[in-house]
């Protein structure tokens, strides 16, 4: 069973920054031009060896977003639009440009919404497996429920090796608080409508950045027609699959996965 032990040395990395009066949970780390990485679903711990591999070519700015991990949740942010804006006066404090912004599920859609309101700082762009197009219709769903699943399936559909999927049971109390944390958050933000954002695949078209989408091969929670509706949407994307890979590619596949961002990244600066 995968625990949170080996994303340890991370979270202990973090570091807090304010964000307009909001504490936000950051993994600063490696050396290079700047790249931010969002996470999924499970917090940035879930993707610790795809940071650590990041920050070998590039400086790493890794959020918890609000409500995840140890970041404060505010009154005001409830939506991921919200969360657009809040990262949006994060680049702005940070005053980076020219970055490289890597997003994984849950955090593809929020870079998608954005991307889709202000790029000016962004270079490029990898969305591993991003959610946000429109989920199901009044006559079918199309993307499997996970809120209606017990903690445990939503955890295995998400993992072509369900040996992968995470055993509450064998986390240490820091990790199990930030779990819950985690799932209370993803509720909120990712509840009604169910992980989407019923406008933002009309509002696709207005990213002209290089990106790169990447998809687990065997990814049963999105189904191949959804993904290429992103495929449709944007602009200027190439595509890669990786095989034998689930939806939770950042960790099931994290050497692949950030060999494809490093090397898409590199290109995109040199041109």
């Amino acid at each position: 069973m995968l625990v949170l032990e080996s994303g340890a040395h991370l979270i202990d990395a973090a570091t807090t920054h304010i964000v307009q009066g909001v504490p936000l949970e950051m993994v600063v780390k490696g050396a290079g031009r700047p790249l931010l990485f969002l996470h999924g679903m499970d917090g940035i711990e879930a993707a610790t060896a795809l940071i650590d591999s990041l920050a070998a070519h590039f400086t790493v700015y890794a959020p918890s977003h609000p409500g995840f991990g140890a970041s404060h949740l505010p009154d005001h942010i409830g939506t991921t639009d919200d969360l657009a804006y809040f990262y949006l006066d994060l680049l702005d404090l940070l005053q980076l440009e020219d970055m490289s912004l890597v997003a994984m599920s849950f955090g593809g859609w929020i870079a998608a919404e954005i991307l889709v309101k202000n790029q000016s700082r962004i270079r490029n762009v990898v969305l591993g497996a991003p959610l946000g197009l429109r989920t199901g219709d009044r006559r079918r769903q199309l993307v499997p429920d996970l809120f209606m699943m017990t903690p445990q399936a939503a955890e295995t559909v998400q993992y072509v090796d369900p040996a992968l999927a995470q055993d509450p049971a064998a986390l240490s109390d820091r990790e199990l608080h930030r779990l819950l944390r985690n799932r209370e958050a993803m509720a909120l933000f990712g509840w009604a409508p169910y992980l989407n954002d019923p406008k933002l695949g009309g509002r696709l078209h207005r990213i002209t950045r290089p990106t790169l989408l990447v998809w687990g091969a065997d990814d049963a929670l999105l189904p191949a027609s959804y993904r290429s509706a992103y495929e449709a949407a944007l602009p200027r994307a190439q595509v890669a699959t990786i095989s034998q890979c689930g939806h939770r590619l950042y960790s099931e596949r994290a050497q692949q996965t950030a060999e494809l961002a490093v090397a898409f990244a590199v290109r995109a600066l040199e041109e």
